[in-house]
C-alpha cells in the first residue's frame, strides 16, 4: 500500500514538474503547446521526462497486477545500503547496552549493597523490588493513557501518583519487610501508628 502511495505521489510531481519546465510544455493564453518527435530526440530534459513517465507507468501497472515491483540497480543498492546502516546502528546500540550495564539500577543497587552487611541483603533487596514494581506499574499506565489518546500531562500525572510513595505506605512497607527479615518484632511494630510513632499516654 505504502508503494502504491509512492508511486501515485510520484506520477504527481511529475506532471506538476512537466508543467512547470518551458522546454516541454509551454503555456500561453490557457493554450498548450507541444515539441515535436525531432525535439524531443535533441532535448536532454524531454528525454529523461519520457523516461521517467514510462518507469512510472510500469510501476503503477505492477502495483495494479498484484506484482512484486522489479527494483533498479539503484533502487537495490539503497536498500542494501539502509540494511547495512540497521546493522551498524543496532552494532552501536549492543555495545552502548554493555558499556552501560554496570549502571543499569539493578547492577548500581548490586554495587551499592557491596558495602553492607550480607544479614541485611534480602531486606534491601526486597526493598528494591518493591520500588521497581511500583515504578512498571507506574509505565504501564502512562503508556495505556497515552496509547488511548490521552494527554502527555494526564500520562505523567498517573505515573507520577502510581509510583510515589506516601510516607505513611514507606513506613508499613518498611515495617513488614523487618518483620519478614526478622528485624523487628510483629507485636511491638503494632504498637506503632500509621506514622511510625508510638502512642502518647497522659
Amino acid at each position: 500500500m505504502g508503494q502504491l502511495y509512492g508511486a501515485i505521489f510520484f506520477l504527481g510531481a511529475l506532471v506538476a514538474l512537466s508543467l512547470s519546465i518551458n522546454p516541454v510544455y509551454g503555456q500561453t493564453n490557457y493554450e498548450f503547446t507541444t515539441i515535436n518527435q525531432d525535439q524531443i530526440k535533441t532535448s536532454s530534459v524531454a528525454k529523461d521526462m519520457l523516461a521517467k513517465i514510462e518507469e512510472s507507468k510500469r510501476i503503477l501497472k505492477e502495483l495494479q497486477s498484484g506484482n512484486q515491483i522489479t527494483k533498479t540497480p539503484e533502487q537495490i543498492a539503497i536498500d542494501e545500503q539502509r540494511e547495512l546502516a540497521k546493522q551498524s546502528l543496532q552494532a552501536q546500540l549492543d555495545r552502548m547496552n554493555k558499556d552501560y550495564e554496570p549502571y543499569t539500577p539493578k547492577n548500581a543497587f548490586a554495587t551499592f549493597l557491596t558495602g553492607v552487611n550480607g544479614t541485611q541483603h534480602g531486606l534491601y533487596w526486597d526493598q528494591f523490588n518493591y520500588a521497581q514494581t511500583k515504578i512498571q506499574l507506574a509505565k504501564t499506565a502512562q503508556k495505556d493513557i497515552l496509547s488511548n489518546g490521552g494527554t502527555f500531562q494526564e500520562a505523567m500525572a498517573q505515573y507520577i501518583r502510581i509510583a510515589s510513595m506516601t510516607r505513611a505506605e514507606l513506613i508499613q512497607v518498611n515495617m513488614e519487610l523487618n518483620i519478614k527479615h526478622g528485624f523487628a518484632d510483629e507485636k511491638i511494630q503494632a504498637t506503632f501508628d500509621e506514622y511510625g510513632k508510638l502512642p502518647r499516654y497522659d
